[in-house]
């Protein structure tokens, strides 16, 4: 029977090359659904966001992971299915169980329809379409299988070269009032998709800058490179995260999750992360995304369900919103990325700066709308007005915040000093800013849009120029700059001041 949730189209423009023959083995990841009355409180999980930092009690890591960990039994199910089939296992974690064996073996064992396919690039990549089908005994137990399924990969990097002046760390931070501190103590994760950290141009940043920070950790997740030979646009995506982070939050530990770039290791890399008990991560930077009609349903749920676990353990994460503006992108209607989409993550937009900085407007490219898959959140029902206003669905609303891509950040790549921006490097930025919060009151903010919404007005100024395509900035919370751009010490005089009561 098929499995709910695991169904999939072909990849928008792509077309079918050749039949899959590879008889190579392939690691796939296998999400169970949680132990019987064992699944994540998320009304806890929504009511910390809400709570002032300084009065939250949040779950240790390993006690939340065994409360609500997959049942033992269904496991040894699982396992002894795959087994049955030639598939070994190799390892498990919270609520999944890696497996690995050959192609053609991994594709019956979940009735999967796989083939060879073009992107619109005309590059190969492997499309899984359909649902995955297995027994109804494992269907019962199983969410989903990942791995199958690539995602078309980057385009290669052309030659390099700086068009306008960024901003450097401190300006960004006198610009945005970050509050004195440097992020000491804290430790923030970075998710990465086959973008390689490079040292040399990590310290050339830093040096450029008057910065001695120490160099990232770097940890490897699922079978991920952690070095190849074609450039493409995820190397700046690796150099911009650790870069940004290094230069706006010198004080704080960073470690960067590389994992292959698929829905597997998407959702494996953000499960280590916020499992992570070496590194305990109390803010996770997120700067890629899909929109959620790539996804699968079942991979969306997990994905809710690991920033469910975010809330409760708190962790601070911050994803970017995409570069496409309001993605009027198969059907010439508006779509939101994910996870930027999911209700317990703060999603960033991004802004321009007018040449005598004096004004800031939406960048027309910033990602921005209403969720197809996640309701309005009840601290978010500005969201419905808004939709109502122009003429869409209602939905969780994306962004809830922003800063500027334009003039841009200081990032170094192959020796080459360069003004980068995007959404991208606004999770960074808010990253950053969290890890200084954090310092400075002593506590994780944690997941804390609920505060955010209801006490917006001295935390941010308000951006109401310009749209992304398709919606336009307005005074309030709107989809292109969510709230606005932060004012750093208001933001912890609010969070403190929610604290002590006053």
């Amino acid at each position: 029977m098929p499995i709910p949730g695991t169904e999939r189209a072909n990849w928008p423009g792509s077309t079918f090359a050749d039949a899959l023959t590879s008889d190579a083995d392939v690691l796939l990841t296998l999400w169970l659904c949680p132990r019987k009355g064992c699944g994540l409180d998320t009304a806890r999980a929504r009511q910390l966001g809400a709570t002032p930092p300084l009065e939250r009690n949040y779950a240790e890591r390993k006690t939340l992971r065994e409360q609500t960990d997959a049942d033992p039994a269904d496991l040894k199910i699982l396992g002894a299915y795959c087994e049955g089939l030639g598939l070994r296992i190799v390892e498990s974690h919270w609520r999944s169980l890696v497996v690995s064996g050959p192609m053609d073996r991994s594709i019956e064992a979940f009735g999967a329809t796989v083939g060879m396919f073009l992107d619109a690039n005309g590059s190969r990549f492997r499309n899984r379409s359909g649902a995955l089908h297995v027994p109804p005994e494992i269907a019962a137990l199983l969410r989903g299988a990942f791995g199958l399924q690539q995602w078309p990969r980057s385009s290669r990097l052309g030659s390099l070269q700086r068009h306008s002046t960024p901003l450097s760390a401190s300006a960004i931070a006198t610009r945005y009032e970050f509050p004195d501190a440097d992020g000491s103590g804290q430790t923030i994760g970075v998710v990465q998709f086959r973008g390689e950290f490079r040292a040399d141009d990590f310290d050339r940043c830093m040096r450029a800058q008057g910065l001695a920070p120490a160099r990232p950790i770097l940890k490897r997740v699922d079978d991920a490179a952690l070095e190849h030979k074609l450039e493409t646009v995820k190397d700046l995506e690796a150099a911009l995260d650790s870069q940004i982070l290094g230069a706006l939050a010198p004080g704080a530990r960073v470690a960067i999750y590389e994992a292959p770039d698929d829905e597997r290791g998407f959702l494996d890399a953000i499960r280590t992360a916020l499992f992570d008990e070496e590194f305990t991560p109390s803010v996770l930077s997120i700067s890629y995304g899909w929109p959620e009609h790539l996804w699968t349903p079942a991979a969306l749920d997990v994905l809710d369900e690991l920033f469910t676990v975010a809330s409760l353990v708190g962790v601070s994460v911050f994803c970017s919103s995409g570069d496409n503006g309001a993605e009027l992108d198969y059907d010439g209607k508006p779509h939101v990325l994910a996870p930027a989409s999911s209700p317990f993550v703060h999603a960033c937009g991004a802004t321009t700066l007018s040449a005598d900085s004096s004004n800031e407007a939406a960048w027309e490219k910033t990602g921005g709308g209403f969720s197809e898959r996640f309701a309005v959140p009840p601290w978010q029902q500005v969201a419905r007005a808004v939709a109502a206003e122009s003429q869409v669905a209602a939905g969780r609303g994306v962004p809830d915040v922003a800063a500027q891509e334009l003039p841009g950040y200081c990032v170094f790549l192959d020796g080459v000093e360069l003004a980068l921006g995007g959404t991208s490097a606004v999770a960074p930025l808010w990253a950053a800013l969290a890890a200084r919060l954090n310092q400075r009151l002593g506590a994780p903010i944690g997941f804390f849009s609920p505060l955010l919404y209801t006490s917006n007005e001295p935390n941010f100024r308000n951006i109401t120029d310009g749209n992304n395509g398709r919606f336009q900035a307005r005074a309030g919370w709107n989809p292109c700059t969510g709230l606005g751009v932060p004012r750093g010490t208001s933001l912890e005089s609010s969070l403190r001041a929610a604290g002590s009561g006053r």
